[in-house]
């Protein structure tokens, strides 16, 4: 009991000191948008997160329903205008669009509310020309967030595609984001959804401390597979839709449990059924950066697989990293003592991310 009570208070004191890893994610904002184009007319449609904007734009962060959020949007139009056009613009053939913002208005994406604006760019000459988008919202010179990752569905100049606006990546030529481009940027999305999530991680390797064979690895890893992927595809279409408030708090509270049950149980018959259910909550933590494209079409469907593919490389790196390792730890004379304190120190930092995100 010792051992237990030292290890939550170190937990807890890692918490209190880290508060970056208490969140068990870096604070990061993920959005959508819907680029279409008719004759001259490029119309630019937006969904982001409505405490950010407002932030942005020096409104602050007023509370209120969503009736009074639009009427704040629709009250403060020039200053969002003149924020997201500095942002945001369309050229042809090298010329810029003129842009004005003719639509503003609040919805709810994952129970959180989302600013929808919808920006309309007149350009001149030919409409078969060369499109080129620049998106700089929430950026570096903004300091409102680590990262900002907008998922973009566009039909520009009789050419279409999906791009990924991140940190990194700022603007596109319509027609020249090809197919294994943006199946690329997806993996690579999902490779790092997974790895930067430490709850994620932290699940995985909880349950591998309750591996012994290798056998017993591929069926957890293949159980914890099969579970997400249902739940990552139906949050992602919308046919299922859990609060975040709940999702996340049974995330850590998973990691609590698998670790408790390595002490306890082993390995036990419901081992399986225990991954399979925790794999369902973990999927839709998972969907959560897919879910704000609502327009079922191939590139959905194609940019879907490719993000799946990502998380099961990230969860395959991170299996074939962690497992050796406690494969050697395991020959040693202190793999009991090592083993207990490390899922007593899991189970701690379950619990104490469960509490926290309850506060939330």
């Amino acid at each position: 009991m010792k051992i237990f009570g030292r290890t939550i208070l170190l937990a807890v004191l890692v918490v209190l000191l880290y508060p970056g890893t208490a969140s068990a994610h870096v604070r990061s904002t993920e959005g959508a948008a819907v680029i279409r184009q008719d004759g001259s007319t490029v119309r630019f449609d937006m969904n982001l997160e409505y405490d950010l904007l407002t932030a942005a734009t020096g409104l602050g962060f007023p509370p209120g329903t969503d009736d009074q959020k639009t009427r704040l949007l629709t009250e403060h139009h020039e200053a969002v205008e003149k924020y997201l056009t500095d942002r945001v613009d369309v050229s042809i053939d090298g010329v810029v669009c003129e842009s004005v913002l003719t639509r503003t208005g609040v919805l709810r994406l994952q129970d959180r509310p989302y600013a929808r604006a919808v920006l309309t760019f007149t350009c001149p000459g030919a409409s078969d020309g060369s499109y080129r988008v620049r998106y700089d919202v929430f950026g570096e010179r903004d300091a409102i967030v680590d990262e900002h990752t907008s998922i973009v569905d566009y039909q520009l100049g009789g050419r279409s595609g999906t791009y990924v606006f991140d940190g990194a990546h700022h603007e596109f030529e319509a027609g020249r984001t090809g197919i294994l481009s943006a199946v690329g940027r997806f993996v690579a999305m999902g490779v790092e959804h997974i790895l930067s999530g430490l709850d994620h991680v932290l699940f995985l390797a909880v349950l591998l401390l309750g591996a012994r064979r290798l056998g017993s690895v591929v069926k957890v890893a293949t159980t914890f597979t099969v579970a997400h992927s249902v739940t990552l595809v139906l949050g992602v279409l919308g046919w299922v839709s859990v609060p975040s408030q709940i999702v996340e708090p049974l995330i850590a509270l998973s990691i609590a449990y698998v670790a408790v049950e390595n002490i306890i149980g082993g390995e036990s018959r419901r081992r399986l059924l225990v991954v399979f259910c925790f794999g369902l909550l973990h999927g839709l933590g998972f969907a959560s950066t897919l879910s704000f494209t609502d327009e079922l079409s191939p590139r959905l469907i194609g940019s879907l697989v490719s993000f799946n593919v990502g998380i099961e490389l990230g969860q395959a790196l991170i299996i074939a990293v962690i497992f050796p390792i406690l494969m050697l730890i395991r020959r040693s004379s202190w793999s009991a003592v090592i083993h207990l304190v490390a899922t007593l120190a899991a189970a701690g930092l379950g619990f104490v991310w469960f509490f926290q995100r309850l506060l939330i």
